[in-house]
């Protein structure tokens, strides 16, 4: 009875941490801190993530976490995502950057790929080789960190 309990409860909080949405804050990056939008995904020891930071560009950065592209596997350079917004998919072209392991795609603040992420419900990330499985991040909450960030840009 007692796992049970334990059970019901990481379940809960496993679930609220991905109902939670997007937040944003000052983050410690290479070059000092830098505002960033982030929202963590589902699975693995280390969860799928996107992340968003500004300087001349948008620089969008998608990691899949701890599943099927482990450290020390080759990489296409650049390789295709493509973001499904549900009413529309955008593919971008994400290179890999082997500091922190993440794909990155840089674009102009206002492109139309940031509207989608700040009105849609949700975005699912595939790879159309079909090498990476599809991940799944909600966008609740997106809009006011997404904006927290385009306050940022150069």
């Amino acid at each position: 009875m007692r796992h049970l309990l334990f059970a019901a409860i990481f379940a809960t909080i496993s679930t609220a941490a991905f109902a939670a949405g997007w937040e944003s804050g000052v983050v410690e990056d290479e070059g000092g801190p830098v505002m960033q939008a982030w929202v963590d995904g589902e699975g693995g020891d280390v969860p799928p993530e996107l992340r968003l930071m500004c300087g001349d560009t948008l620089n969008i950065r998608y990691g899949f976490g701890s599943g099927p592209g482990e450290e020390g596997r080759e990489y296409p350079d650049p390789l295709k995502f493509d973001f499904d917004f549900g009413t529309e998919t955008k593919t971008l072209e994400m290179q890999n950057e082997e500091m922190d392991g993440m794909f990155a795609a840089y674009i102009p603040p206002a492109d139309a790929f940031v509207a989608l992420l700040k009105s849609s419900a949700s975005v699912s990330i595939s790879d159309p080789t079909g090498t990476w499985h599809t991940q799944i991040f909600t966008l609740s909450g997106s809009s006011k960190a997404v904006d927290a960030v385009l306050k940022t840009c150069s």
